[in-house]
């Protein structure tokens, strides 16, 4: 009887103990589904605020004010009330206050998934931090709930400071050049070249994008990699990349990204940029020089006083030895040569427009000079860009150590040709470190460099030959200045997405997801 009574009391032990694990299986199973449910939430919260981005205008502003963030937040709330159906409607908006501080919120009423499932959305910002919106989502399957939170912020579309290069030129990386990012180019003239070349001794930790097809670039008698129908470089038995002879990127890369739109993203073109602001900075003007000094532009190697070519420009250049400027404008047709000079806060380049005049314009080197601030030019619009009589050229040790209150770029100069490094030859302890965005109508970088920002060539060389190049590096077919020394130097280029584009540059305000921002609150 003891037995039968023990048998039954484990028996009943058993059916709960099932019972049990027959609801906490039940419980997972619906706390999974409510978690999707807020995932679903947060997807359709992404989704419409990449529909508000379309409503939303421009500034030239580097940083989204409170009034401009005031104004975004006010369309979103709009149009999730004009977008009430019977699917998604608002349940309430208005002000709010908790520990963290007080704000505005909109919520939406439950959206049904299916008969069980369903999210609300929350949007809420704080006062104090006019920039962010807040996302609470709560996901229900019958009464148990998921609630996921995420950030998005308000700010002007910086899509292009996340390339290393970006350019609407041909684009050639030779020697021991490291590329910590993507790569970009607009070039279309494929029936003479093909837009971005590479050789086997370079790396670029990112995709190289054309805007142009596959096909198109194979009916013009150009690969640039020989890759797998999703773009993603073949490798053989151990794990190496495989080229081919034909191929126009050599060495390490990580994809080739064809029929690219991204050519109208701003910043690209010199017509998104107003230096204007800049220029009322500079109080001072650089009085003019008693000395002179005749050099020419390209030159032979390791003697400025030669011209390389009977293409080569005489320059008659102020020179300015050992002298500190701070806030400074250089007027045109100056040609300056600035020796052991250092400049504070931002040194404006002046020239002017519709004009190829060596005494309106100007080519400027700058030999073993220090940047503790920026430098920014004015935007010379011309029918085709004016590389000799418009150039920045730094020769020596390029000391930039920014200090100023500008943080954004390092070099501003929309349709100016850049040089940074000898364009002939690495000399004896030639090196150059940056910070920030450096943009120019065609920007070379030779000897050694470390950039930490994004190269962008702001103008468009479709209309001329195969000659017109951005050159990270030295390349025998990198045009009029180019060539090949024996020391090609080092460089190493990784952008830096995060930080503020340059003031000036017209771009769309946008709201953006801070992925990073994804948390799961414990109910």
């Amino acid at each position: 009887m003891i037995i039968l009574t023990i048998i039954a009391a484990f028996a009943v032990a058993m059916a709960s103990l099932a019972s049990t694990s027959v609801q906490i299986t039940d419980n997972r199973q619906k706390a999974g589904s409510a978690l999707s449910a807020a995932q679903s939430g947060i997807d359709y919260a992404k989704y419409f605020a990449a529909n508000v981005n379309a409503s939303l205008p421009s500034t030239t502003n580097n940083i989204v004010s409170s009034v401009e963030a005031n104004a975004v937040w006010a369309v979103l709330c709009q149009k999730l009330q004009n977008d009430n159906t019977d699917i998604l409607s608002v349940s309430s908006s208005g002000t709010f206050a908790d520990s963290a501080g007080g704000g505005t919120q909109i919520t939406t009423n439950p959206v049904s998934i299916d008969a069980d499932t369903s999210f609300s959305l929350r949007f809420f910002r704080y006062n104090a931090l006019p920039n962010i919106i807040k996302i609470r989502v709560i996901g229900t399957d019958n009464a148990i709930t998921k609630t996921i939170e995420m950030q998005m912020r308000i700010q002007k579309d910086s899509e292009v400071l996340h390339y290393a290069i970006a350019g609407r030129g041909r684009i050639i990386v030779t020697g021991d050049s490291t590329i910590n990012g993507p790569v970009f180019s607009t070039w279309r003239k494929i029936n003479w070249k093909p837009p971005v070349e590479t050789t086997s001794e370079t790396t670029v930790n990112g995709s190289l994008s054309t805007v142009l097809t596959k096909q198109q670039l194979a009916d013009a008698g150009w690969q640039l990699a020989t890759t797998d129908a999703l773009g993603q470089p073949l490798l053989d038995a151990d794990g190496n990349i495989i080229h081919t002879a034909g191929d126009t990127i050599q060495g390490y890369y990580e994809g080739v990204n064809y029929a690219q739109s991204a050519d109208t993203m701003p910043g690209l073109s010199e017509n998104d940029y107003d230096t204007s602001s800049y220029k009322t900075i500079c109080t001072a003007t650089i009085p003019v020089s008693s000395t002179t000094q005749r050099e020419y532009f390209p030159h032979e190697p390791g003697d400025y006083t030669v011209k390389k070519d009977t293409g080569g420009y005489r320059f008659d250049r102020y020179v300015y030895n050992n002298q500190t400027f701070t806030n400074a404008k250089l007027p045109g047709g100056r040609n300056a040569l600035f020796t052991n000079c250092t400049f504070n806060e931002v040194l404006f380049i002046q020239s002017s427009s519709f004009s190829s005049s060596t005494t309106k314009c100007n080519n400027v080197r700058f030999d073993n000079c220090t940047f503790n601030g920026v430098i920014v030019t004015d935007i010379p619009k011309n029918s085709s860009i004016q590389w000799i009589q418009n150039c920045l050229y730094f020769t020596g040790t390029a000391n930039f150590n920014n200090t100023s209150s500008i943080q954004e770029a390092t070099i501003l100069a929309p349709n100016f040709n850049v040089n940074l490094g000898n364009t002939a030859v690495v000399e004896d302890g030639e090196s150059s470190t940056l910070t920030g965005a450096i943009v120019g109508g065609i920007v070379d970088i030779r000897g050694n460099a470390e950039i930490n920002g994004t190269i962008i060539s702001t103008y468009d060389t479709n209309a001329h030959s195969e000659g017109y190049v951005s050159n990270i590096g030295f390349a025998d077919d990198g045009g009029s200045e180019g060539g090949l020394p024996e020391d090609v130097g080092t460089i190493h280029i990784t952008p830096s997405p995060d930080n503020l584009l340059p003031s000036g540059i017209a771009t769309p305000i946008v709201i953006t997801t801070l992925q990073s921002t994804y948390s799961e609150i414990n109910n």
